[in-house]
């Protein structure tokens, strides 16, 4: 039907392995490939990355394998406000956009404006404005991030939270904008550190921001091995408050 936008749910981002192919070279490229004449406004959605005890093959954080090829755009969110804004954005878009959700937010409460919003893709936001440590993260790692934001202030460490929202657009100016300011920058993300979009962006950080930087740019990440089922190995694996709290500390202190 003409006008209709299709939107795909995974059950899991993990199982969108079996539809690689259809998204990466197909969805992701016929625009360019018709030389314009054919556009992909798609949505593909469903949760990304770790839950709670579905061990490997249900944890896989797919940031970096989607947000690496261009002609898709790679979107999430931490709170219902931005859930709904960047959703209604997603499918206004005439590319193929993967939308990245996570099981522990679907039972997060939050405030959403009786009023038709949207947010455009590509645009971070500072959650918390900070003076001594640029702490940049996505999606539900932003509140292992806050909640590690108020433990250091307690120990007079001020952090600026940067929620890009968005990998594919990356807000380049907010992300600049952040680490000038407060000279140091820890990357927190969900995904393991081999070629994952912390990678990216600290490299992008040292690039441009290079003669700001007072400190190496620091990424917290999963451990290096696959997802164990067990809740205490688990917990050892991803990214926790106390392991986002010893990065600041190293930069901070450098």
């Amino acid at each position: 039907m003409v006008g209709m936008r299709p939107i795909i749910e995974f059950m899991t981002w993990n199982f969108s392995l079996v539809a690689y192919d259809q998204v990466v070279n197909s969805a992701a490229k016929i625009f360019q490939m018709s030389g314009g004449q054919y556009s992909v406004p798609i949505v593909f959605r469903g949760p990304n990355a770790a839950a709670e005890n579905l061990g490997s093959q249900h944890s896989t954080a797919v940031d970096s394998l989607y947000a690496h090829f261009p002609g898709l755009k790679v979107v999430t969110y931490c709170d219902a406000h931005d859930a709904y804004g960047l959703l209604k954005a997603a499918i206004r878009d005439d590319n193929p956009v993967c939308f990245l959700e996570s099981e522990l937010t679907y039972g997060f409460e939050g405030e959403v404006p009786d009023e038709e919003f949207i947010i455009p893709l590509g645009q971070a936001k500072i959650r918390r404005p900070g003076k001594d440590v640029t702490v940049v993260t996505w999606g539900k790692e932003v509140a292992q991030v806050e909640i590690a934001a108020k433990q250091l202030e307690a120990e007079g460490i001020d952090v600026e939270i940067l929620d890009l929202r968005s990998l594919r657009p990356l807000d380049h100016e907010a992300l600049f904008r952040s680490v000038s300011k407060t000279r140091r920058c820890v990357v927190a993300h969900e995904g393991f550190l081999f070629a994952g979009v912390g990678a990216e962006i600290a490299a992008r950080v040292q690039e441009v921001c290079f003669d700001r930087l007072e400190a190496p740019v620091l990424r917290v990440a999963f451990r290096d091995v696959p997802m164990p089922y067990a809740t205490n190995l688990e917990k050892l694996v991803v990214v926790s408050p106390e392991r986002i709290i010893d990065a600041v500390k190293k930069v901070k202190g450098y």
